[in-house]
């Protein structure tokens, strides 16, 4: 087993074939307690083929990294341990061929005088393989990326298809449907009483038998647990429907307020316009338009494990850390301060003193010199180097063309890591001395 290659429980792979899983087990429970149900009893292809996928989950289940304390083991003696503890016996259990065993054993359930207590035993192994479902939801809402609240909503569309499904079989089952008709008929007929009944709608014309107490107590039970499951829809779903995006149900707030003020303020609709475009810029690009940082609990280890990722690519643009080493760029690049500007407005302005450069992460600026452009920078681009080398007044105007997002590095941050890296600051000199003639940002 040694050989087999570990498989990370947080991969596309595993969630992939989680599916999968999900998917047979949902198969195998709706068709063969259907098949049961009106006395079907062979066992084809499909049976043996959603057994060897539930055989081959154990396996896969073997080779699978695990969470432990909140930490990931590659310990296959933890992994095995771990498994052996938890879900092995119930899955050795589900993929076991129990009914297909029993029916060979005893027969078939209408050769019996306990018939009925057969049925249950048949129905029962057939259901616990729903036990599978409560491990893989609970592994899918934990590494897969969908929105919480749709995966709530799945995982209650999946109970509730399984308990109508069950509830019709228990009503074809108890006498009720209309044993005339061919299977199918009596199952889509059941099904539609099911529905109607949980939905508590009862058009009333499929009845239980008045004469027939089993079917009258079946009725009520089913129409309680229908009560029950309509309080439940109206008490959460309708919560969880509406928190599907709590974004952008704060954003409209947000927006709501801001226009608010605005009005009470008599703020001039030019501005309005810009401070509001503002806002749904932010939402365009964020999907969040709080002030505070989602991730500010994050350790500095994280946090800068994500700068990194952010930003690297475009600090080793500029000349200044494209030999720096690692150690350094990764320093500078946790000191980086970030920055919006709406278009039409002023990064830096010519003759102002400069005490930071800018690193443009995306949008379009131009530059002016004496009010007239001479350049354009894009994404990836950097301005104000020069106020970081010798601390001199700015040589030209940034003037943003668009919304633009931009990173700033202070001088005093930057003087205090170059006298930390001295290699750095030596390369840092040769570049001043280099553009010092030059004299421009």
């Amino acid at each position: 087993m040694k050989k087999i290659p570990l498989i990370k429980s947080n991969s596309s792979l595993k969630t992939i074939w989680n599916i999968i899983v999900i998917f047979a087990v949902l198969i195998f429970s709706i068709i063969f307690s259907y098949r049961y149900t009106f006395h079907i009893y062979s066992h084809g292809p499909l049976y043996w083929g959603i057994l060897l996928i539930l055989a081959i989950d154990i396996v896969i289940n073997f080779n699978s990294t695990v969470r432990v304390e909140h930490a990931e083991s590659n310990d296959r003696k933890i992994i095995a341990g771990h498994y052996l503890k938890q879900w092995f016996t119930p899955d050795l259990f589900i993929a076991l061929p129990l009914d297909f065993i029993l029916l060979m054993a005893l027969g078939i359930p209408e050769e019996h005088e306990g018939k009925q207590l057969y049925y249950f035993a048949l129905m029962f192994i057939t259901i616990i393989k729903l036990l599978k479902i409560k491990k893989i939801t609970k592994e899918l809402q934990q590494y897969l990326r969908v929105n919480p609240g749709i995966m709530r909503l799945m995982i209650f569309a999946f109970w509730f298809t399984q308990a109508v499904h069950y509830i019709s079989l228990g009503w074809i089952l108890i006498g009720a449907s209309e044993s005339a008709r061919i299977p199918i008929d009596q199952y889509i007929r059941a099904l539609y009483w099911s529905v109607t009944t949980v939905a508590t709608i009862g058009y009333g014309d499929y009845l239980p038998d008045h004469d027939s107490n089993l079917q009258i107590i079946f009725t009520i039970i089913v129409q309680i647990f229908g009560v029950g499951m309509y309080g439940y829809i109206i008490g959460n779903v309708s919560g969880l429907i509406a928190n599907l995006d709590v974004a952008r149900s704060e954003f409209i707030k947000k927006i709501e307020s801001v226009r608010i003020y605005l009005n009470n303020k008599k703020i001039p609709g030019e501005l309005q316009e810009k401070i509001l475009g503002y806002y749904h810029y932010i939402w365009d690009k964020k999907k969040n338009i709080s002030d505070a940082n989602p991730i500010s609990d994050l350790p500095d280890s994280l946090t800068l494990e994500i700068m990194l990722y952010l930003n690297r690519d475009m600090l080793k643009k500029v000349d200044l850390f494209k030999n720096a080493e690692d150690i350094f760029v990764r320093e500078a690049i946790y000191l980086l301060k970030p920055s919006i500007y709406i278009p039409d407005d002023y990064i830096i302005r010519q003759d102002d003193y400069g005490d930071c450069m800018f690193f443009l992460s995306s949008g379009e600026v131009e530059v002016l010199v004496n009010n007239r452009q001479v350049a354009k920078l894009y994404p990836g681009s950097t301005f104000g180097e020069t106020a970081l080398l010798i601390g001199e007044k700015r040589s030209a105007t940034i003037h943003t063309l668009t919304h633009c997002e931009v990173y700033k590095l202070s001088k005093t941050d930057f003087d205090n890591l170059r006298s930390r890296f001295p290699e750095f600051n030596r390369e840092v000199e040769e570049i001043s001395r280099q553009r010092g003639l030059l004299n421009k940002d």
